[in-house]
Parts: C-alpha cells; sequence; structure tokens
C-alpha cells in the first residue's frame, strides 16, 4: 500500500465518474493502479459551489438552534455537533482542532443533504470495489455505518494532524471542499506527505465544490489554519470541508480508527511555494 502521493490527476468529476462507471476493464485497471501507487486525485466542479456554500450557512444556523453535545454511534444516535479543541483532542486516535457536525441516515436530513451527496458518494464506494448504495440503510447494529461530516477547521489553529485512514469499509479517502484558501482563510490546509520527503500543497489546486481523493495509507493532514488569527468558536470563520465516511459503529468489538503519525510528519506551514514546483498536475 502506498504511504507517499506520487502525483496529483486534477480532471472534471463528470469525466472521472463517467470512467468509474463505464465498466471498461482497461479503465478499471488503470484507476486502480494509480490509486495504489499513491496518485491523489482533485476533481473539479464535482459540487455546485452556491449549494455548498449555502450548506455552511444551514449548518452555522443547525450549529446554533442546538447544544453541543456528544453521542456514542449506537442505534437512536441522534445528529449532534461539537467543538473539539487541543485539550479535548487527547481524547481521540489522533490530534485536531474543529468544529464538526455530525449526520446520519437513520435520522430526518435536517441540512437536505443526503441525496445531492449520495449521488456521489456511490461513484466512490463502487470504485472502492462495494455496491454503489453500500451502508446507506445500515444501522449501528449492523456494524459498519454512513456518516456524514461537515467540518469547520477554525481560524486560529483549527487543524488535523499527519495521519493515515482505515481501509477496511472504504478504499479511499472522500471529502469535497466547500470554502477556499486566498478568500475564506489565507493560511492551512489540506497536504499530502510526497515521495520526495516533502509535503505537497494541494489548496492551490481546490476551488468550492471541488472533490479530493486518494488512498487512505497515504499520509496527510490539514495545516493550521490562520493560526495568528483569534479562535472563535462562534464564528463561520475558517475552512469548510464535507466529509464522508463509512465507519465502525460502537458496536463493533475492536473499532479501527485513524493512525496518528503527527510526530514522525510535522505539519508543514502552508502556503508553500507553487504546487507545481512539486507535483506535475495532468489529466488521467
Amino acid at each position: 500500500m502506498p504511504r507517499f502521493a506520487t502525483d496529483i490527476v486534477v480532471m472534471p468529476y463528470e469525466e472521472f465518474r463517467d470512467q468509474v462507471m463505464s465498466d471498461d476493464p482497461a479503465t478499471a485497471r488503470r484507476l486502480v493502479d494509480s490509486l495504489y501507487s499513491g496518485v491523489g486525485y482533485i476533481l473539479k466542479n464535482a459540487f455546485d459551489r452556491d449549494w455548498l456554500r449555502a450548506l455552511i450557512d444551514r449548518t452555522y444556523r443547525w450549529g446554533l438552534e442546538n447544544p453541543s453535545s456528544f453521542h456514542k454511534m449506537l442505534d437512536g444516535c441522534p445528529d449532534f455537533h461539537r467543538s473539539i479543541d487541543a485539550e479535548q483532542s487527547q481524547n481521540y486516535s489522533m490530534h485536531h482542532v474543529k468544529q464538526s457536525f455530525y449526520f446520519f441516515p437513520w435520522n430526518d436530513d435536517p441540512l437536505d443533504i443526503f441525496e445531492e451527496v449520495n449521488r456521489r458518494w456511490r461513484v466512490f464506494k463502487y470504485l472502492g470495489g462495494y455496491p454503489a448504495d453500500a451502508y446507506e440503510r445500515n444501522l449501528p447494529s449492523d456494524g459498519i455505518i454512513d456518516r456524514f461530516q461537515v467540518v469547520r477547521y477554525p481560524a486560529g489553529g483549527g487543524a488535523l494532524e499527519s495521519h493515515t485512514d482505515p481501509l477496511q469499509n472504504q478504499k479511499i479517502v472522500i471529502g469535497a471542499l466547500m470554502s477556499e484558501r486566498g478568500i475564506d482563510y489565507q493560511r492551512g490546509g489540506f497536504y499530502f506527505a510526497s515521495d520526495s520527503g516533502d509535503y505537497i500543497d494541494c489548496e492551490p489546486l481546490l476551488s468550492v465544490g471541488d472533490m479530493l481523493t486518494g488512498f487512505p495509507s497515504v499520509v496527510h493532514g490539514v495545516a493550521p489554519v490562520d493560526p495568528d488569527s483569534e479562535l472563535d468558536w462562534k464564528s463561520k470563520q475558517g475552512r469548510w470541508f464535507l466529509g464522508l465516511y463509512s465507519n465502525d459503529s460502537d458496536t463493533m468489538p475492536k473499532r479501527v480508527t485513524a493512525q496518528s503519525l503527527g510526530n514522525q510528519f510535522p505539519a508543514p506551514q502552508l502556503p508553500v511555494n507553487d504546487v507545481t514546483n512539486t507535483v506535475q498536475t495532468r489529466g488521467l
């Protein structure tokens, strides 16, 4: 399994989707080989920009209307949100500072996102070798569940340390950009560790509506967002991200979670030099 990113492919989401769903053996082999070799994909215009911008507003209002809480992923688990600071993150598998909003498919979809998101998510499940609708109707008692997560990495140091993700339930990392560096924040953002011993700053290639994907064993993280700003948990400022995860529920006796690698791969200071100096960008 790949440890480092070897290249970044930038291509239209619709082209990527059509290739995945074509059932062409040569295309399937090429895609799978590229992911196993450490290639990351940035898929342009996967979501409508205005829809994602409006989703930030809906999520923010929902957070104001519902108190912060925490619930294990058991049958009947409600949607909830919580702010995780540096001290609280010690209770998790890795260090992070973020405000997370968790939504589950057995609830009433308060932000009206399931249909729009599942249409994209099914493509990536199918790419990973699963039925396109895998886990969509699962409950925690079934063992594996889908979880929709809207995340704000707040200005003032929101971050996610270097890590790898589990791959027993999904074979690729999946997420969509809801905000944009240079507009909504000025520093920080998503990076891969590269095979050159450096880091790949993906943010110059990313715009609102783009999706980002790669193999879970490739080291990645989110460098601190505008670390010199004052952290305000009640603000909307920061980097917003839509993450799609098929998790072991809390009914599983030995849940597999992300592996922290922050000591081996300290977060870089972003932005760095032009990303094209580090990695080639091309179509597949």
